[in-house]
């Protein structure tokens, strides 16, 4: 099942469901509340597609989830977190590999398919990052990795667009980077619950731009699970409905990994198998 929020023509934006091509509204519940409350062939759900359907070409695709909680954005690819570490002659650490470690990110800068993103004025090396995201369907803390499983409500594709000239310099500081990403982050282009995903730690992700493909690589390549990920993030915390998380870069995944910044005017479109492609244009 795939769930979107979306804004028609003329219209205030809406939560909705897409089936076959053509989008309908909700009926009396979020996409969220969606996550535990609609399951694919139910009567509701059929209820939902026998309302007059839009075409998915005529609406404007907006983040999948309004207003998260929280987003948290993990680093769980070791390819990615070895290159990344080297370009600042860094060595792994030992620790790397006991903890999921994650940054909390702004849940108010995410952007939808088709959207526009500005990075900070004067940065000279913008970048895309190619991951996976997981929405948060019911309140769980301390739970076990096995009950984690339970709290993933849908996927998603996230581009956490990153100003690494920005980055470069704040993270001296050894606090984090949020002011090189809390500008723009790529969500969508919907999110799809677990029963519609084969496997997801057997997902092909793959990143083009300007249509040239830079990146492909596996979702079962992270070195933790969306599960370990979630029983060490909740084990002092409580996560909430709706909170987004994210797996961080795969292998390979960005321009700084590849040597290749984005410029003005360049189009950028991620894909993860079984969920879908989300495009984004620099502006």
């Amino acid at each position: 099942m795939k769930l979107l929020r979306y804004q028609a023509p003329g219209q205030p934006p809406q939560d909705g469901l897409l089936h076959d091509g053509k989008v309908f509204p909700l009926i009396g519940m979020s996409t969220v509340q969606a996550l535990s409350h609609l399951h694919s062939g139910d009567p509701l759900w059929n209820k939902i597609i026998e309302q007059p359907g839009l075409p998915l070409d005529l609406v404007t695709l907006l983040p999948p989830v309004e207003r998260p909680g929280a987003f948290m954005d993990f680093y769980t690819f070791e390819q990615h977190v070895k290159t990344a570490r080297s370009k600042r002659g860094l060595e792994m650490v030992p620790e790397w590999y006991q903890y999921p470690v994650w940054y909390n990110g702004s849940p108010r800068c995410f952007s939808g398919h088709n959207s526009t993103v500005a990075f900070p004025d004067g940065e000279t090396k913008k970048d895309f990052e190619l991951e996976l995201g997981v929405i948060i369907k019911k309140e769980c803390r301390g739970v076990s990795e096995k009950e984690a499983a339970d709290c993933i409500g849908a996927y998603t594709v996230v581009n956490d667009f990153s100003a690494r000239a920005l980055q470069e310099q704040i993270m001296k500081i050894g606090l984090g980077p949020a002011k090189a990403k809390d500008f723009n982050t790529g969500l969508g282009p919907w999110m799809v619950t677990p029963d519609a995903i084969p496997d997801p730690r057997n997902l092909t992700m793959r990143a083009w731009v300007n249509g040239e493909q830079l990146a492909e690589g596996n979702s079962g390549s992270s070195h933790f699970t969306f599960e370990q990920a979630i029983a060490f993030a909740c084990e002092y915390q409580t996560l909430y409905p709706g909170d987004v998380l994210a797996s961080g870069t795969v292998g390979g995944g960005c321009g700084l990994e590849l040597d290749r910044f984005l410029e003005t005017g360049d189009v950028v479109e991620l894909e993860i198998e079984h969920i879908g492609r989300l495009t984004h244009k620099v502006g």
